[in-house]
């Protein structure tokens, strides 16, 4: 059997558009892949997706449930990517794509003040009636673990004065942005801090992810950040890239790879994890024929032998990936909170 779900239903693609990066992370991808060879770093600083990649890639499929484009990756600073304003451009002005939403993750410590206040207009200007009122076509999210004492310490090289111009330039031109605060014990102190400073600098949401206290003490390169040590004891393997009875988000997805590798979800994304499946996991099949560089559309490659029985595997076989964070326990640990004057 195939995957599945079609591209007709997919409600949500991921894509990585570059693996340039300005920060250096320690519990980043990135960070893994410079530590296992400093001289070499594989897999980084190589590609940016070009527009006519993107549309080349996006514009070979139908697309009628999808709600959402996520430029967000395992090794990516997306506004690093020269083409970024015109690959959002092209969604927008596309009849592939009349009501999807775009995020971007970002650190917030590249580009300037010219490129901040383009993206805060192309922001207001796609303004649109949602479910919960009026919404913009462009949101962007922005990694900021602390304020100018404490957000340096993970988000290494983002200057914080850069960091606050760039906010501040987005945000004054009409442009949606939400502030992520990832948990540690460097920063939880600040937790309210951030909150009232995030009201104040005009975000309309903030979105707490971990919690206060977490069971990791220092974050160091290639540690994960959400590890659950008591996921490999369930059973059960609920796939977050399918559909899930009883759940209303946005849970039928795709992830794509900066080198255009389609992947059921992030977890599986990152360069050294696509290197050992076949070994590791036993997935005896070509994985060129799961990527979008060699002539494939999407459906192609969820017909393709490599998805054919990749759902009944995820079920038998000990993945990893899947167990610390699809396993039937697991629950979300983002708190979204949306600030009362922004809904």
């Amino acid at each position: 059997m195939s995957w599945p779900v079609n591209t007709t239903q997919i409600k949500k693609l991921q894509i990585e558009i570059t693996n340039y990066c300005n920060a250096r992370c320690p519990a980043c991808a990135r960070e893994e892949s410079i530590t296992k060879d400093s001289k070499q770093h594989i897999g980084i600083n190589d590609t940016y997706v070009s527009l006519d990649n993107f549309k080349q890639w996006l514009g070979k499929d139908n697309w009628d449930s999808l709600l959402l484009i996520d430029l967000c990756g395992n090794y990516d600073e997306p506004t690093t990517n020269p083409d970024l304003i015109k690959i959002i451009t092209w969604i927008f002005s596309s009849n592939l794509f009349p009501h999807v939403q775009v995020n971007i993750s970002t650190n917030g410590g590249t580009r300037n003040k010219e490129f901040w206040s383009e993206l805060g207009k192309i922001s207001q200007a796609h303004h649109q009636l949602g479910p919960n009122g009026m919404m913009s076509r462009l949101h962007v999210i922005w990694g900021i673990d602390g304020l100018e004492d404490t957000n340096h310490l993970y988000r290494r090289n983002v200057n914080w004065n850069n960091l606050q111009e760039n906010f501040r330039t987005y945000i004054k031109q009409g442009g949606r942005a939400s502030w992520q605060f990832i948990y540690f014990k460097h920063n939880e102190h600040q937790d309210e801090l951030v909150k009232q400073r995030s009201i104040d600098e005009g975000f309309e949401r903030i979105k707490f992810r971990g919690s206060k206290s977490r069971t990791h003490k220092d974050v160091q390169p290639g540690a994960g950040a959400h590890e659950l040590s008591t996921a490999k004891f369930t059973t059960k393997i609920i796939c977050k890239a399918l559909s899930r009875p009883g759940y209303f988000g946005l849970d039928t997805g795709l992830y794509v790879t900066v080198k255009g590798s389609v992947l059921p979800c992030c977890w599986w994304g990152t360069e050294s994890h696509l290197n050992d499946l076949d070994k590791t996991y036993n997935l005896r099949y070509n994985i060129d024929n799961i990527n979008l560089n060699n002539g494939n559309s999407f459906q192609n490659i969820l017909d393709s032998e490599w998805y054919s029985n990749l759902h009944e595997t995820i079920q038998t076989e000990v993945f990893d990936k899947c167990i610390h964070h699809c396993k039937e326990n697991i629950i979300s640990t983002i708190n979204n909170q949306i600030h009362p004057n922004k809904e």
